[in-house]
């Protein structure tokens, strides 16, 4: 570590710059953690926005040090010259102008490729990377993503488009070639997103389109935003980044420098693992080749909560009741109407865990008739009764979350 000399007096209430763009959980979550990191001793004083994003207009005092996240180039540019320190918490970030903490893009990459082969995938592709691209985030998942693929024995299929815009999202104009590359792909097909909003994006093309997600598509995205997850649909499964894990390190690095100690060049680039991977519906399903047993785990997902049963499963089928018995026991190891109460206790675990409902309330939700039906069904899945589980996993999410608190 190289020292430099520390003055009492300027260190004593330094002013700390959060140049972050908080209009998405990514910049909330950063400016989370470095509060929280902050607060251990309650010295610095912040300069933060949460209302408004950063430009290199902004109008800024001489920090002693500043994180910056989200931002532009220029506006990072014009943020350094008012700054004695300066951490950057983004994997496009570049260790020699200051440190940056970032999510190992490659190991986030590898973690969604082994989730979709665990779904018994066969068929990969990426949404995002093309060899044109300078993005090296985007890079990094891709060749983590690919090099997990090809060491379990799989290839996987290049997608010919370029990365729409987010005006281009926002306007649909991409759609159409979306959707035509997507119902090309052999099903079904596992796809990772550079990120949570590219998921999504690929979750509405197949809404669209009317290609079956998961049983078509799998679709895994990065970042795991909860809120832009939830309002996908289907519910998008999603690598779990923890950026408020990466704002209180930024923070840690950012005193260090405080106190004189500058990290050495190998030490500039910090690199965070994702915490695994968070499956929601988007993956939710064995792979499966045969259309009409997909068409069939299609309709249940659906309607299981409508409520459904199985001759309504059947009349939107046009099978045997013998044979989508025998399909469902030899290819998801379950009758189908195991299958539907499976997914009504999934969804059930949902709504106890992200809403206020009371248990009446969610056995209803949930195409449950009463609730002695629902108490029989959840505690033979899940081991517990409603009630329980909500504290329980309650309770177990708060200590989770605490832990993760931890640098």
């Amino acid at each position: 570590m190289r020292h430099r000399p520390l003055n009492p007096d300027l260190h004593r209430h330094p002013l700390v710059g959060l140049i972050v763009t908080c209009h998405t959980s990514y910049g909330r979550l950063i400016v989370r953690g470095a509060t929280r990191y902050a607060n251990l001793e309650r010295r610095w004083v912040l300069f933060k926005s949460l209302e408004r994003t950063f430009d290199a207009n902004s109008e800024w005092p001489q920090f002693e040090g500043a994180i910056f996240a989200g931002v532009a180039p220029e506006v990072f540019e014009k943020g350094r010259k008012h700054c004695r320190h300066a951490v950057v918490v983004s994997g496009n970030g570049d260790p020699a102008l200051s440190p940056v903490v970032a999510l190992d893009d490659i190991a986030a990459g590898r973690q969604a490729a082994e989730h979709l082969i665990e779904c018994g995938l066969r068929n990969f592709s990426y949404y995002s990377w093309s060899p044109n691209d300078t993005y090296r985030p985007g890079r990094q998942r891709y060749l983590g993503f690919k090099s997990l693929l090809a060491e379990r024995g799989f290839d996987h299929i290049e997608c010919p488009l370029v990365l729409p815009t987010i005006e281009a999202r926002v306007s649909h104009g991409h759609r159409p070639a979306l959707i035509g590359w997507l119902r090309s792909l052999p099903k079904p097909t596992g796809l990772l997103a550079f990120d949570d909003g590219y998921a999504s994006d690929l979750a509405e093309a197949c809404l669209e389109g009317n290609i079956p997600v998961p049983d078509h598509i799998a679709i895994v995205g990065v970042n795991n935003d909860d809120l832009l997850c939830e309002s996908s649909w289907p519910p998008l499964t999603s690598v779990e980044s923890d950026f408020s894990r990466m704002g209180f390190t930024a923070a840690r690095i950012l005193d260090q420098m405080f106190h004189g100690h500058e990290p050495p060049a190998e030490d500039r680039m910090v690199l965070l693992p994702p915490l695994g991977v968070v499956q929601r519906q988007s993956t939710s399903t064995l792979a499966v080749s045969d259309p009409n047993l997909a068409d069939a785990l299609r309709f249940i997902r659906e309607y299981a909560c409508a409520p459904c049963s199985v001759d309504d499963v059947l009349r939107a089928v046009p099978v045997g009741r013998r044979w989508l018995e025998r399909q469902f026991v030899a290819h998801i190891g379950r009758t189908p109407h195991d299958e539907i109460t499976r997914v009504r206790v999934e969804t059930a675990e949902r709504l106890l865990l992200r809403s206020e409902l009371n248990i009446m309330e969610v056995a209803s939700k949930c195409g449950f008739t009463d609730t002695n039906s629902f108490y029989k069904y959840f505690r033979r899945m899940t081991g517990a009764t409603p009630a329980a589980y909500r504290r329980k996993s309650k309770a177990g999410n708060s200590g989770q979350q605490e832990a993760r608190s931890q640098p």
